[in-house]
Order: structure tokens, then C-alpha cells, then sequence
């Protein structure tokens, strides 16, 4: 009986250190992706691909989010060992002065890459009386789901107007946003994304729709002067249906970002991946806004500390590997 019993026991215990090894083995790493209708989930999900494709062993998977503030929470509640941030969310997270009360101080969070710009995209229905940013007071403005940078961009954006008070901000993804705007039950809806925006192309193929220029608001309220980490930028004529004109806006940075907690030859290792040729073809090719990524411009702009592992990537000539803490 005794024999019996003792068996069972180091059967139990066997058992126990067998699945928590397999638990273990089954998390891989956790990239924090953004909202449908986004290039944040685009662009991760293309890069969990080429990462699994090129590292032997490492298995990615991409968690859903609200956006840029979602996953800077992620990372410093180490929820997240990757993911896709805003550079102004990061720059104010990691300044205190400067910061704002919903973000989280900027402990873990370090930049692997610079991945492409992301424009401000003010949508209007076509067939509307709406042609300013200063004429959307009293009306209800989709400003991206609860946890995006989009809407914390549109938040500084219409506070510098002096109108966001005088607004109704409905927090919800870009796709039900657009859905809503041609129900009538919106007055516009704001974007932050990679131009151009999956779910404005689809929108404007069904209801002609029109961007408004941000830019000239944008300087008359002193935005640029309040965020100087926005840039100036312009969406090119025929980016969208029926986009006859050049379209004023301003513009973000999307970083890839990642746990300061990731060794840094793991760290090393995807960033090489990344920036192969193979790579950066892969990632071209999934969206236009990824076009100009290179290795080159992948750490230009970079508005907080850089893993460790960026450096070590000079020195890394070994092919990908798997990390353990990846198995």
C-alpha cells in the first residue's frame, strides 16, 4: 500500500512538472496588436508571421487591443513582451512634467524599431455641411476605441481648438466608427493611422466621404507648438475615392516596442529578423504606410531609450535562435 501510494505521488508530481513546462513552453511571446480597421494589428500580425517564420521555435501570438495606450500598459504591467506604441504617448509617458494622468510612467518600455508614420484622418460625410474642424461643436465625433492613441491625438487635438469640451467623443473602434458616420448617428470620425486607412478606403467605396484639413486648425491653435512631437504631413490627392485634393494633416510615429525585462540577445535576434532584407520586404509589401521602413530609419525619431538589444545586434552574426524563455 505504501508502495502504491508513493507511486501515485511521484506520478502526480511528474505529471505537474511535465504541464507546467508545457504551460510554459504554450505562452512564446505576447505582442500587443490594436482595433480592427487599424494598421497597429496589420502590422503585428505580419510581424508575429516572418518572426515565426525565422526563428526556430518561437511561437507569437498577436493579443487584440484598444491601441498605443492599451499596450504601453501591457508592457509596464508586463502583460506584453511586445508591442506597437505611439511616439507621443511614448515621449509623455516618459516625461512626467510634460505627461498626462492616464499614462502609465514609462519603467520597461524600451524601442526596438521605428516601424512608419501615421496620419490624423478627420472623416465627414461628403453629402454634410461640415468643412472645418471648428464645425464639429455640438456634435458627436468617433475618436477611437478606449485605450488608442488615436484618442488621446484627438483629445490634444481638440483641446488646442479650444472645442473638445464642446464635443461629444464616442469611444469605439474605427470600423463601427465609419459604420455609425453613414447611419447618421456620427458627425465625423477620427483616425490615427498608417495612410492609407483600411477602413476609410472600405467606408469611402460605399458613401463618399471627406478629410478634412487638420493642419491650418492645427497652427491656429497652437498644436504644434503644445506637441512638438507631431510632424507636418500631407495625404497625397487619390489616396481615397473621390480625394481629388491634397489633404493637411499631421502625423505620429508607430515604435515597435518591447519589455526592458526581454534579454537582449533575444531582443537582438528579432530585431535582426526584422531588418534582413527578407524582412523588411515582408513588411513592406503588407501596407503601403510601411514603405519607406529600412533599417536606415529604423531608429531615427526615437523618443525614449533603446533596448539594450539594439547594440548587441552590431555584434550578432549567429543565425535566429530560439531564447528558451521562448520554448
Amino acid at each position: 500500500m505504501k508502495q502504491l501510494i508513493l507511486a501515485t505521488v511521484l506520478a502526480a508530481l511528474l505529471c505537474f512538472i511535465v504541464c507546467a513546462g508545457c504551460e510554459k513552453r504554450g505562452q512564446g511571446l505576447r505582442l500587443g496588436g490594436g482595433p480592427s480597421g487599424g494598421t497597429f494589428v496589420v502590422a503585428a500580425q505580419a510581424i508575429a508571421e516572418i518572426l515565426q517564420e525565422e526563428i526556430t521555435g518561437l511561437r507569437v501570438s498577436v493579443e487584440r487591443s484598444g491601441g498605443s495606450l492599451a499596450n504601453l500598459q501591457g508592457i509596464e504591467e508586463k502583460k506584453l513582451d511586445m508591442a506597437l506604441v505611439y511616439g507621443a504617448d511614448l515621449y509623455l509617458a516618459a516625461t512626467p512634467s510634460e505627461g498626462e494622468s492616464r499614462l502609465p510612467s514609462l519603467k520597461h518600455t524600451r524601442v526596438l524599431a521605428r516601424l512608419y508614420p501615421a496620419a490624423a484622418q478627420l472623416a465627414v460625410r461628403d453629402d454634410g455641411q461640415i468643412r472645418l474642424p471648428s464645425q464639429l461643436r455640438g456634435t458627436r465625433v468617433g475618436v477611437g476605441s478606449t485605450g488608442s492613441g488615436a484618442s488621446l491625438a484627438a483629445e490634444r487635438y481638440f483641446r488646442a481648438l479650444g472645442i473638445w469640451e464642446q464635443i461629444t467623443p464616442v469611444y469605439i473602434g474605427y470600423e463601427a466608427a465609419l459604420a455609425e458616420l453613414m447611419r447618421g448617428n456620427l458627425s465625423a470620425v477620427w483616425e490615427m493611422v498608417g495612410v492609407p486607412s483600411p477602413s476609410v478606403t472600405q467606408a469611402s467605396s460605399k458613401v463618399p466621404l471627406r478629410l478634412l484639413n487638420l493642419r491650418g486648425s492645427a497652427e491656429h491653435g497652437n498644436f504644434f507648438v503644445s506637441y512638438p512631437f507631431y510632424q507636418p504631413m500631407d495625404i497625397a490627392p487619390h489616396t481615397y475615392p473621390g480625394q481629388d485634393k491634397a489633404v493637411e494633416t499631421l502625423s505620429d510615429s508607430a515604435f515597435l516596442v518591447v519589455s526592458e525585462t526581454l534579454p537582449a540577445p533575444d531582443a537582438a535576434r528579432v530585431l535582426q529578423v526584422i531588418l534582413s532584407e527578407k524582412g523588411v520586404e515582408r513588411l513592406r509589401a503588407v501596407h503601403p504606410a510601411l514603405s519607406t521602413f529600412s533599417a536606415g530609419e529604423a531608429h531615427k525619431q526615437v523618443p525614449v531609450p533603446l533596448h539594450e538589444g539594439v547594440n548587441e545586434l552590431q555584434n550578432f552574426v549567429a543565425p535566429p535562435q530560439v531564447s528558451p524563455q521562448f520554448r
